[in-house]
C-alpha cells in the first residue's frame, strides 16, 4: 500500500497484521476492528494519531473509524491515566451494589467517572457488561478482572490497587 503519511503508531508488526486479514476479507473496512485490537493490544488504548494512520492506510474515512472506537466499549481513546479502571453497572451489578464499590474506588483512587485522577494514576468508566456477572459486581483494572463481592474491608482494596502504584 502507498503511504501518504509518516506513521508511528502503525508499526511495521500492525501493519503486517492488517495485510494478513486483508488476505482474509474482501473490503477493507472487515479489518478495521481487528487493527484496533491489535492497536489496543500494543498501546492498552487507542491513540488518537494511530486512528489518523490507520485511516489514511486503509483508505477509509476516519469517522467510520472513530464510529467503531465509539460505538464498542472494548474500545477506548487514551484517557491520560496510567490505570484505567472499568466497572459494571449492568443489572446483575446494580442487584450486586456497584455503587457502593463505585464509591469505594473513587474515595482511594481520587478519581471521578470519566475524570483521571489528579496524580494521574487512575480513570474510571462505567461500562455496561464485562461478561463476568457470576462475581458481581465486577471490575477491571486494565486488563485484570476482579471480584467486587471479596472486597470486604478498606483493605482489600488498597492491596488490589497497591498492585498497579510503581
Amino acid at each position: 500500500m502507498e503511504k501518504l503519511m509518516e506513521y508511528r503508531y502503525l508499526t511495521e508488526d500492525i501493519i503486517q497484521k492488517i495485510e494478513e486479514c486483508r488476505k482474509k476479507f474482501p473490503l477493507k473496512e472487515q479489518c478495521i476492528i481487528p487493527a484496533l485490537h491489535h492497536i489496543l493490544d500494543k498501546y492498552r488504548d487507542i491513540v488518537p494519531e494511530a486512528v489518523l494512520e490507520l485511516s489514511d492506510y486503509l483508505k477509509v474515512p476516519v469517522s467510520h473509524i472513530e464510529g467503531i472506537v465509539s460505538f464498542y466499549d472494548m474500545f477506548r481513546y487514551r484517557k491520560n491515566a496510567k490505570n484505567h479502571i472499568r466497572i459494571c453497572r449492568n443489572l446483575p451489578c446494580h442487584l450486586a451494589n456497584f455503587r457502593s464499590l463505585l464509591e469505594k474506588i473513587k474515595e482511594k483512587t481520587g478519581a471521578d467517572v470519566g475524570r483521571s485522577s489528579p496524580d494521574g494514576l487512575w480513570y474510571i468508566e462505567l461500562v455496561e457488561c464485562i461478561g463476568s456477572c457470576g462475581i458481581a459486581p465486577a471490575f477491571l483494572i486494565n486488563d485484570d478482572l476482579y471480584d467486587g463481592s471479596k472486597i470486604k474491608s478498606s483493605g482489600d482494596l488498597d492491596n488490589i490497587l497497591s498492585r498497579y502504584v510503581k
